[in-house]
């Protein structure tokens, strides 16, 4: 029985929006879990906005971006705005978007070519020949 209420004690208090009890654990000596504990409202809320901003859909679009074409992007995504609220011309945008489509296309070469190389010396490696 002791057992029962020690395992209860480290309970969250609150309840839910459905008016179950929480079964969160508390965390420390308080009476609440992290999301009930008022006292962490703060800490809460900052979690809160930091996650929200790196599920953003530029945060996440960004992340699939390599380093080096980063910039382009943004490039991309200001002259989108531009253009959109009329601040850029769109003969403007549509230049910044072939020199960014270029860019990108080097960087792609570029990319390739490494990749050629370093599989060329792991078959030269093997003992095969390369073409």
């Amino acid at each position: 029985m002791a057992e029962a209420s020690r395992s209860e004690a480290k309970r969250c208090g609150a309840k839910r929006k459905d008016g179950s009890r929480c079964a969160a654990r508390v965390m420390g000596a308080g009476e609440h879990c992290f999301a009930h504990d008022p006292r962490r409202a703060a800490a809460r809320d900052q979690a809160r906005r930091k996650g929200g901003a790196n599920s953003a859909t530029a945060a996440r679009a960004e992340k699939l971006v390599p380093a080096v074409l980063r910039p382009v992007l943004i490039t991309l995504l200001q002259t989108l705005q531009g253009a959109k609220a009329g601040t850029i011309e769109p003969r403007q945008a549509t230049a910044i978007g072939s020199v960014a489509r270029a860019i990108v296309a080097v960087y792609q070469v570029g990319t390739l070519e490494e990749r050629l190389q370093a599989l060329e010396a792991a078959q030269a490696a093997q003992g095969g020949s390369a073409a």
